[in-house]
């Protein structure tokens, strides 16, 4: 695959193996913000009393991390695309490691907050960059297995940093954890300045479209934060429907941008080929009943069943744990069966989790929530390799910053989705069958999402 100016890109160099060097120089450095979501969100009630705040102000940790890379991830791939994925992944490394130790040294909630968003602005650069330069290393047939590799490294790490994570706390507090990812990081980012390649000769500069970032990211911020505050104060009240006309508004602005504009943000033609536009209908919805029921479950553990907190975390660590081991079998397959037939297998085993969990909640029966945990594990671990490498194999190699980058944002749109609604349905409800309806929401959601994978071309 050449670049659209002629020049040969990395995957030109390569032979027909994994180049691992790059891999796992990659995932040395995006692995130290994925091992800590699990920790952070597990030790809000110890860092609340730490830092003498609350679990709802130290909750934005997570949620505006999410909101930060949700509204900057599109904005950093483009940046690599015009100026060298390497460059923008190794100024995000430096970031990011910035953001871990200042999240080490916070002296209070809003700082760790804030600092937690540097976190989120490093990984939205390393992230869509880092799988570009994984792409570009390896060819098309192989990008499936990289993938997952990549997702495998991910996925099992934040199960790491859970169980590694939590002794450590008890022993020398929350903020140990963060001045051992620190210099992990600054190891990661040696690493990288040593092992990834230089690749800013095949990369032709170009304006940013400032209009369209600005637009694209209002749009998104706006929807994100009329879930957010909507969660709250009702979807349909007054601050969280102005949040979602500004959010609309912004989209139709974007386009109308995307559509005059020399330089385009993201070229809007992309979305009539069915192998982009199909993946972004429907992995995004296997990602709203994954996270939202991954925050669901625990409840029904707990209120149902009766177990726990240390019951139920164990419980839990089926449905990553079957992702992580599945992942490198999902991407092989991809690169055997295309993308399409292991996008419809994965959406056919979360729709399964999902009425599995129906059942599990109607009959309190714990066998049936492990079943379910692990079903929503192999789905995402079979298909979310084929996610990645379709849209990177729809689009020109010079674009694959910005499609990576749209990937991670939508996908990250679906999640923060399904766990807002869920929670929705739930409501105050903690009876079997208000746990069964929202676990059938969840199946609802999946089931859509089938038509985004039938769509794709059925060619390998």
């Amino acid at each position: 695959m050449a670049q659209t100016d002629g020049s040969p890109t990395v995957a030109d160099r390569r032979p027909e193996r994994l180049d691992r060097r790059v891999l796992l120089t990659v995932l040395s450095c995006v692995v130290v913000f994925s091992s800590s979501m699990t920790i952070v969100s597990a030790s809000l009630p110890t860092m609340a009393d730490d830092l003498d705040s609350t679990e709802s102000l130290l909750s934005w940790a997570v949620t505006g991390l999410f909101l930060v890379m949700s509204v900057s991830t599109p904005v950093m791939g483009r940046l690599g695309d015009g100026h060298g994925h390497r460059r923008i992944f190794l100024a995000g490394t430096l970031v990011l490691a910035a953001g871990t130790l200042a999240c080490a040294l916070a002296p209070t909630a809003i700082t760790f907050v804030a600092a937690r968003m540097v976190v989120g602005l490093g990984i939205s650069a390393t992230m869509p960059n880092g799988i570009a330069i994984v792409m570009e290393a390896h060819p098309p047939a192989l990008r499936g297995e990289a993938m997952g590799w990549f997702q495998m490294a991910m996925t099992g790490a934040p199960v790491l940093g859970l169980v590694i994570g939590g002794p450590l706390i008890e022993a020398f507090g929350w903020r140990s954890v963060f001045a051992i990812l620190f210099p992990l990081a600054l190891v990661g980012l040696t690493v990288a300045i040593k092992v990834i390649p230089d690749d800013r000769e095949s990369r032709t500069p170009v304006p940013i479209d400032v209009q369209g970032a600005v637009s694209l990211a209002t749009a998104t911020l706006g929807f994100l934060l009329w879930l957010q505050v909507g969660g709250s104060d009702g979807l349909v009240t007054l601050v969280p429907l102005a949040l979602l006309t500004i959010g609309a508004i912004s989209l139709v602005v974007f386009v109308k941008v995307e559509r005059r504009v020399e330089f385009p943000l993201l070229r809007l033609d992309y979305f009539r080929r069915r192998n982009f536009t199909g993946p972004l209908i429907n992995h995004p919805l296997s990602q709203f009943a994954y996270m939202g029921s991954f925050l669901i479950s625990p409840i029904m553990l707990d209120e149902s069943f009766g177990y726990s907190v240390a019951t139920v975390a164990l419980i839990l660590l089926f449905r990553p744990a079957a992702f992580s081991v599945s992942s490198p079998f999902g991407g092989k397959l991809a690169g055997r069966v295309g993308e399409r037939p292991m996008l419809i297998v994965g959406t056919a085993l979360m729709v399964a989790s999902m009425v599995t969990w129906v059942f599990a909640a109607w009959w309190v029966d714990l066998w049936l929530v492990i079943l379910g945990l692990l079903l929503s594990g192999l789905a995402m671990g079979l298909s979310s390799p084929s996610y990645q490498t379709a849209i990177a194999n729809a689009v020109e190699p010079s674009d694959l910053g910005i499609a990576n980058g749209m990937g991670s944002t939508l996908m990250n749109i679906g999640m923060l989705t399904g766990i807002q609604v869920m929670f929705t349905v739930l409501g105050e409800g903690r009876d079997p069958a208000d746990f069964a309806r929202t676990f059938a929401v969840g199946a609802v959601a999946v089931t859509l999402g089938i038509t985004g994978a039938l769509v794709m071309d059925r060619r390998h």
